[in-house]
């Protein structure tokens, strides 16, 4: 006879899948399932930090590290107010981290009955999230987790949301089989479009004072050799933003500097004087 399982510890069966191996946050007793579930697995680590705006920020920084998203969570109303600051910040630098924050029981939201700390978590996130759901049902937490990953890494990454109630997390049903990531997902690079790559060397060729901008998914995609090989063999001056900082060494002769308003005469000059630009 199948085993039964909880919503949270279905929760954390499909970020293991995701190979998640840290959630940061601050636990409260409507996330006591999906704790309850971390605290008997071998695998995945609770990091409690002091604030969930540090939670979210932890999320992020693990992104930038390792390229792949940052789980954060916080508790209903406040917990996940205090989210908004870090998730903010992931959005402005479009980085993939994945939030999830429990809430009222599902009776109760949208529209809310009066309930302590309910709170319309959908529309908070709405604003500095690329993707953001409410899961309304058991079955659909691996259904809303793979969306979540897909969304956060496909494209212009950037942070998701998922909104759980507290009665989805906390009911029990036969465990289900999941899928593997590389099933509902593509997994690598995509390729360009030969038409585009094509208007990019025929611009590159016509131009005479050519200039790189080298921004934060060089980094993401790991194009760090790439970029050097290409700038290398065009002999063409590279500059990068704050977030594609490191995308090229700060001793490379061919590395202008940083762009913004830390650059300097020496950037402000290599622009104004560029007669095209490749970012």
């Amino acid at each position: 006879m199948p085993s039964k399982i909880s919503g949270g510890e279905l929760l954390l069966k499909c970020l293991k899948k995701e190979g998640v191996r840290f959630v940061f946050g601050l636990p409260g007793g409507q996330l006591l399932s999906f704790m309850d579930a971390i605290v008997r697995d071998e695998d995945v680590k609770f990091i409690m930090t002091r604030h969930e705006a540090s939670a979210a920020m932890m999320a992020d920084g693990w992104s930038r590290i390792t390229g792949q998203p940052g789980v954060c969570c916080g508790t209903v109303g406040p917990g996940a107010t205090n989210l908004v600051g870090g998730v903010a910040q992931a959005y402005c630098d479009s980085s993939p981290i994945v939030v999830i924050t429990p809430n009222v029981q599902s009776f109760r939201a949208y529209p809310f009955k009066e309930s302590i700390q309910a709170l319309n978590h959908y529309d908070l996130f709405k604003p500095i999230t690329k993707w953001n759901t409410v899961v309304w049902d058991w079955n659909r937490i691996p259904e809303m987790v793979h969306r979540a990953f897909r969304e956060a890494l496909s494209g212009r990454p950037g942070p998701v949301h998922l909104d759980i109630p507290v009665d989805i997390l906390f009911e029990w049903r036969e465990e289900v089989t999941l899928p593997e990531p590389y099933e509902y997902r593509h997994i690598g690079r995509v390729r360009a479009q030969a038409e585009l790559v094509k208007k990019a060397v025929d611009l590159l060729i016509q131009a005479e004072r050519p200039l790189l901008l080298a921004g934060g998914g060089v980094l993401r995609s790991q194009a760090m050799s790439t970029l050097r090989e290409v700038a290398e063999y065009l002999c063409i001056p590279v500059i990068t933003t704050i977030s594609g900082a490191g995308s090229i060494p700060a001793d490379h002769p061919l590395w202008v500097g940083d762009s913004g308003w830390i650059g300097g005469d020496s950037v402000i000059k290599a622009i104004r004087e560029a007669d095209l630009i490749l970012a």
